[in-house]
């Protein structure tokens, strides 16, 4: 075995002081990645799986003088309270064809197909349909959901005033139209979630990342190459990283009954449709180790050329200024396509949104932290202000998912829709409570591991403070305001510039209705500065230990 492969698998095993709540940590924001990765793969696909048993109902490609059937859909009819769907099916010629997914015959003119919902309200339809019972159930191969309430009735025929739809075969290879604006608003919501994902693979990645800087730097002093510094790194962040996979997967499979409860795109799922494939499973064990472990290696690419500034402890080179420029792609992008575009101009400019807060917040970090420490009137201000100078990447990692969070509560903030039964009202509701607590579960992940990986990145410098005898609750407090000021300082200027994109995006426009725009944001920074509080007590007693003499 590679000596530094070996060497690699002795850190995870024994990774020193400080190493083993850096490894937990970073293994449970891991399988965090990796549960969210593997839902988000499985949803698309669980989509495309309901649109295989349901599209043939939306089929309309065939010439009327050739087509062997028509059919007409109303959705406006109703049952003991529940939205029902009505489709009427005419066979207009004969034929031999295989009958629709999830019924056993083609229905006559007369015959009445219910799904299961619907069947056990049938006492009180009986008589609308002047049948006592149904002709037969529809099955779960004809079902876009446990729950869905629909008839399929067999007519002679379908006026033309009704205009009916025209099909070839009652199979017909068609996208549903609802699934189609789901997987629209699916692809949004993953673009959006994207960067606060990516911030917690790099937040995972870098969990003490200045005791891996010291570490792997003496090595390096020690006569290491460059080469073998790197592959160390790699090897040991590739086996948290797959173990972290494992457990994500894991996770995902045991909470699969309760996520298909989730009543998107008329109602809750069939667990077979959310369940994970070989293929996905060998996306999420490649992946999400790969994404971590190029994260651990930019992020030690100054240990790999300047051993020696580490061991010194030389201050990083600042951000430049050339970042702000950013800024104003994203916005301008949105604003130039608006809401009629075609859906990949638009993911692109979220996407340049997105990044561009990323990108800036190191750069907002540091004028913060000059500001502070040029104005400071304490030791307590003074110390937060210089840390977050002296390392504003450092300081803005930890909370850089937290402010990638307001940025999407500011753009989802302006496309609340009303509250009324429209079903894609309904579904818009429901994905987007659904991408905000998958961000606030990303955001959880990431500011918990931020703690601990902050507390031991501080530990050195604590020490030093301690030894020279600052008392250590001024380092602690300290400690604490370096990780409320960017939050404040970053995140509500990002939560605005969210709100200013998605206004971009509908041309100034605000689909909100009443105050559930503003109470989404409110409920943004609260739950931002609750974490962040709650992430400073936790990583207390972490410092505290780290940094005793």
């Amino acid at each position: 075995m590679n000596p530094m492969t070996d060497l690699g698998l002795r850190f995870v095993r024994r990774p020193g002081p400080g190493g083993r709540a850096a490894n937990l940590a970073a293994l449970g924001a891991t399988a965090v990645v990796a549960l969210l990765v593997t839902f988000l793969i499985a949803g698309s696909l669980g989509l495309s799986h309901r649109s295989e048993r349901i599209g043939w109902r939306s089929a309309d490609k065939a010439d009327p003088a050739t087509a062997i059937g028509a059919l007409n859909l109303d959705d406006d009819q109703r049952v003991d309270g529940h939205r029902l769907s009505v489709l009427g099916l005419a066979t207009l010629k004969p034929n031999e064809l295989p009958p629709p997914p999830g019924l056993d015959h083609t229905p006559k003119p007369g015959e009445v197909f219910v799904s299961p919902e619907v069947a056990k309200h049938w006492p009180s339809l009986s008589t609308k349909y002047g049948v006592a019972q149904p002709t037969g159930v529809i099955s779960a191969k004809g079902l876009s959901s446990p729950e869905e309430f629909i008839v399929i009735r067999g007519v002679q025929t379908i006026p033309a005033d009704e205009h009916p739809q025209y099909v070839s075969s009652w199979n017909e290879k068609v996208w549903d139209s609802r699934m189609v604006g789901l997987l629209i608003a699916v692809a949004f919501g993953i673009t959006l979630v994207l960067f606060p994902i990516l911030s917690l693979v790099g937040q995972a990645a870098g969990v003490a990342a200045k005791r891996r800087e010291h570490r792997l730097a003496a090595l390096r002093l020690a006569g290491a190459t460059r080469t073998q510094v790197l592959w160390l790194s790699a090897v040991e962040q590739a086996v948290l990283a797959l173990a972290g996979a494992v457990v994500g997967l894991v996770g995902y499979t045991v909470l699969s009954p309760l996520i298909a409860r989730i009543p998107l795109g008329g109602g809750r799922w069939y667990v077979g449709d959310i369940t994970v494939n070989w293929w996905t499973v060998l996306v999420v064990l490649v992946a999400v180790p790969v994404l971590s472990v190029v994260s651990a290696l930019i992020g030690l690419g100054r240990v790999s050329i300047t051993p020696l500034g580490v061991v010194r402890g030389q201050t990083r080179k600042g951000v430049s200024v050339l970042r702000i420029g950013l800024l104003v792609i994203g916005p301008v992008i949105l604003a130039y396509y608006g809401m009629q575009a075609a859906l990949l101009p638009l993911l692109i400019g979220v996407g340049f949104a997105a990044l561009a807060v990323r990108v800036i917040g190191p750069f907002a970090v540091q004028v913060v932290g000059k500001t502070m420490a040029n104005l400071a009137n304490g030791p307590v201000t003074l110390l937060a202000g210089r840390r977050l100078v002296d390392d504003p990447k450092g300081a803005f990692r930890p909370v850089a998912a937290l402010v990638l969070s307001g940025f999407v509560t500011g753009f989802i903030s302006v496309f609340m829709p009303p509250g009324d039964d429209d079903p894609s009202f309904h579904d818009m509701r429901i994905g987007v409570a659904l991408l905000l607590s998958l961000v606030f579960l990303t955001v959880a992940a990431s500011t918990a591991a931020g703690a601990v990986g902050t507390a031991l990145d501080q530990a050195a410098p604590a020490r030093a403070l301690r030894r020279s005898g600052v008392p250590l609750k001024v380092i602690e407090r300290s400690a604490r305001v370096a990780a409320v000021v960017p939050v404040i300082g970053v995140g509500l200027p990002v939560v605005g510039f969210g709100a200013l994109c998605g206004l971009a995006l509908g041309g100034g426009k605000v689909i909100t209705q009443g105050n559930s725009g503003v109470l989404l944001l409110i409920g943004q920074v609260v739950a931002g500065l609750v974490l962040v509080a709650v992430a400073g007590a936790a990583g207390a007693p972490v410092l505290r230990k780290a940094s005793a003499n």
